[in-house]
């Protein structure tokens, strides 16, 4: 018989704030000009000489999924939905809802649907709603674990959660290949203030991925400024997937964005090398060619190697360049 949940409808708004959602997450829009072009179109319109107004449409798109996460707290679900045909492929993401949401409405493993109205400007991603959600398949079991995805092996698997680092602690050694084709290790980095979020290029949401991109960025051009901080400073955007961002993908994602080497670089991991330390730093994805299922996450790693400061979650990432600014160069106590 029938939930007399099922057939709710409520309206989730997805705002442009970023950082770590679930422990299960950047500007990826091709228009995007790279750092330093001061010819646009889109300077132009903001600087108020242009006279066309940028290209606004919207589009709406059936979503289906899973609920993962209940974070009432927060006022968010998080939902594993299916691939949406024409936006993005399949992928685990919180949805905000509306503060007056009952979430007594929902439970983990329920089946939901809804419409994803997608706000776009000259073809970008600006914003994004889900609306008109609604239990379609109540779920019949109870709420499963925490779990957190384990790829180590030949096969992708759930394991318990495992403690996280804490500052203080080492962190593991992992290796890289850069967007030049060579292969490096965390280690090689020692002596140098390490900043490492986790991004895929083809991320469509503008607060996921995009929005890490956009925070680094900010974070580069200040440091860049003062020749004494940008060398003691190595900033790392690491890819989770492999399989699509090469080397080459990888070096033009770079230039779009503005990243300039040694400063700020773009990297990729196989998925045995993740494993290494997805759990330690809270970095929850999984691999395939079907889904991509990710949270934000942020670290500073000091010079010795050791965890500074680790954020996880988009609302702890959204933190601000004056603020990491702080963590990265900290004013001496008085003596």
């Amino acid at each position: 018989m029938p939930s007399a949940r099922a057939g709710s409808k409520i309206i989730a708004w997805a705002g442009l704030g970023v950082v770590c959602g679930l422990a299960f997450a950047c500007a990826c829009g091709p228009a995007d000009e790279p750092a330093g072009v001061g010819s646009s179109p889109k300077a132009a319109f903001a600087s108020g000489k242009g006279t066309a107004a940028p290209k606004v449409e919207t589009k709406n798109y059936a979503l289906k999924g899973e609920v993962r996460k209940i974070e009432k707290e927060n006022h968010q679900l998080v939902i594993r939905h299916e691939a949406i045909p024409g936006f993005m492929g399949a992928m685990t993401m919180p949805f905000q809802l509306p503060k007056e949401t009952d979430f007594d409405d929902f439970q983990v493993g329920d089946i939901v649907e809804g419409t994803l109205r997608v706000e776009l400007e000259n073809g970008e991603t600006s914003d994004y709603q889900l609306q008109d959600l609604a239990v379609s398949k109540p779920a019949l079991a109870a709420p499963p674990l925490p779990l957190v995805v384990d790829s180590s092996g030949k096969a992708v698997s759930v394991l318990p959660r495992s403690k996280r680092l804490e500052p203080g602690e080492a962190v593991p050694d992992f290796t890289m290949t850069g967007e030049d084709g060579k292969t490096s290790k965390l280690s090689d980095l020692r002596g140098h203030v390490v900043v490492l979020t986790f991004i895929y290029t083809r991320c469509p949401l503008p607060d996921f991925c995009p929005a890490m991109d956009r925070r680094f960025a900010e974070l580069a051009q200040s440091l860049s400024t003062s020749p004494s901080r940008s060398e003691k400073v190595r900033l790392v955007s690491l890819s989770f997937d492999p399989e699509n961002d090469t080397p080459e993908v990888l070096r033009k994602h770079a230039r779009i964005r503005g990243a300039t080497p040694p400063l700020w670089t773009f990297a990729v991991a196989s998925h045995d090398e993740l494993a290494k330390i997805a759990v330690p730093l809270g970095l929850v994805y999984g691999p395939g060619k079907n889904e991509i299922i990710h949270n934000l996450c942020t670290a500073v790693i000091g010079p010795d190697g050791k965890l500074v400061r680790l954020e996880v979650g988009t609302k702890n990432n959204r933190w601000t360049t004056a603020d990491l600014l702080k963590t990265l160069f900290p004013t001496p106590s008085p003596g």
